[in-house]
């Protein structure tokens, strides 16, 4: 089963993009902070995790650089959403290894075919 980890700290958001991925056939889990993010990004239950920049006790840049430390002979793919389009965001992500970056609100199509793209890679 692919199993994705959707950490995102609006409820709302979270929500909806649980029952979207479900409604493909995956299975997903859901953090709604930085600090449970790590916790379960880290335990190699997921293939791929779906991450909000901007939440509260670790933002996504700091999880991501986490995921890449830990994840180093099995890389772990992350898909970055965020509003913020700032240069400075999307550089550190990209130098963070970054696998896809989707600007929020999220196009659900869009964000099928880049799961769909690295679930496979």
């Amino acid at each position: 089963m692919n199993r994705i980890l959707v950490a995102d700290d609006d409820p709302a958001s979270a929500e909806l993009l649980t029952y979207f991925l479900e409604s493909k056939g995956f299975e997903v889990a859901t953090a709604l902070d930085g600090n449970r993010a790590l916790e379960m990004g880290t335990t190699g239950n997921f293939q791929l995790v779906i991450l909000d920049v901007h939440m509260p006790m670790y933002d996504g840049v700091e999880i991501l650089q986490f995921l890449r430390k830990r994840h180093m002979l099995h890389p772990i793919k992350v898909i970055a959403l965020t509003g913020d389009l700032s240069q400075e965001v999307h550089d550190a992500l990209a130098d963070g290894g970054i696998d896809s970056f989707l600007t929020k609100p999220v196009d659900l199509g869009l964000l099928h075919d880049e799961v769909s793209r690295l679930m496979v890679a």
